[in-house]
């Protein structure tokens, strides 16, 4: 039996196809007994390109999805417990294509003569798995990363079991990207959640390390996996090797003026003002009002004693952004007389 198991939903995190709103799908599925099947997966499939996208019956039974370009689609149909159904329809305009699903249990599809082979060891694990992922991308994608990582861990165990049970070799290739891409989202969650967790922020970015590694070795232009792989690096006490991904980060980015002055700020909170304005003449060369930049240098002036810079500083720093988080202290430096009355 040919194993029929529901997609990986996408984060935010993550690039998606978009399809045009014309059609409405929707429907029920149901037990032989007539009752509702809750939680159901029901995979639709664009024939002919690479779109997938999977649906959840409600406590009713019910699912619905608008958006749908008016074409063929393999729609699967899947729940714990139940033999899977799979059928092929075309979406129609101007009205809903309404599609109602009966599933039987293994035994009520064998003595209807739709089964009969035996079953795939993995798929049941698999199934569990995917649907730990996806519960894990809802809370990914609400910024509950906490919430998220036990999910993550538990889509992560549950598929590479199914692995080592799967046989056949197309399968074990699906699984093992289905593996990376959790692996990868994991990794995600573990480093914003070290933002919110001080007391663990060294540990859980440790943890994310092997797995962004990882990402990079399979494309090192992965832009994300880069940006937390440089954040978990510096979490982790790991200064040469973050400032080496940085320099590949900029360079896949390009100039960024963020990265260039928060560069600045470090060398500045260091004491050392003369290497901190290179970065903020290079982050205005970058984005002209960047006002934060102007605000430091003049505080790199005032420290140098170079009075009118600063004041002309403060003043371009207030015309940018005058009610910004250290106007009331340029404001108040301005109305010193040791600045307000340089020429």
């Amino acid at each position: 039996m040919k194993r029929l198991i529901p997609a990986l939903v996408m984060t935010t995190a993550c690039l998606g196809l978009s399809a045009q709103t014309t059609g409405i799908l929707r429907g029920t599925v149901k037990d032989s007994k007539g009752n509702p099947i809750a939680g159901a997966s029901i995979l639709l499939k664009r024939s002919g390109m690479d779109w997938s996208k999977t649906l959840t019956s409600e406590t009713n039974g019910s699912y619905i999805q608008v958006g749908l370009e008016p074409k063929e689609y393999e729609i699967t149909v899947s729940a714990n417990g139940y033999a899977p159904l799979m059928l092929r329809d075309r979406v129609r305009l101007g009205e809903p294509t309404h599609k109602d699903f009966v599933l039987l249990t293994p035994q009520e599809a064998i003595a209807s003569g739709q089964g009969g082979a035996a079953p795939d060891p993995g798929a049941k694990l698999e199934n569990e798995g995917l649907q730990a992922y996806n519960e894990g991308v809802i809370h990914f994608n609400a910024r509950s990363y906490t919430e998220a990582i036990p999910k993550f861990e538990t889509a992560i165990k549950s598929l590479n079991e199914s692995l080592a049970k799967t046989t056949d070799e197309t399968a074990r290739v699906e699984l093992e990207k289905k593996i990376t891409t959790a692996e990868r989202v994991f990794a995600f969650s573990l480093v914003e959640s070290s933002k919110e967790n001080e007391d663990r922020k060294v540990e859980l970015s440790k943890q994310a390390l092997p797995l962004l590694r990882q990402a990079i070795a399979r494309d090192s232009k992965d832009q994300n996996a880069l940006i937390y792989l440089v954040l978990s690096l510096k979490n982790a006490g790991e200064s040469a090797e973050a400032e080496k991904y940085q320099l590949e980060l900029d360079k896949l980015m390009g100039p960024n003026a963020g990265a260039t002055y928060n560069k600045a700020v470090e060398a500045f909170n260091a004491g050392n003002m003369k290497d901190a304005r290179p970065f903020l003449l290079s982050t205005l060369d970058i984005d002209p009002k960047y006002a934060d930049a102007f605000y430091l240098l003049a505080m790199c002036d005032y420290a140098e004693m170079n009075l009118k810079g600063a004041k002309q500083n403060l003043m371009k720093y207030l015309e940018i952004a005058p009610t910004g988080k250290n106007a009331d202290t340029a404001k108040a430096m301005l109305a010193d007389p040791s600045l307000k009355n340089i020429k």
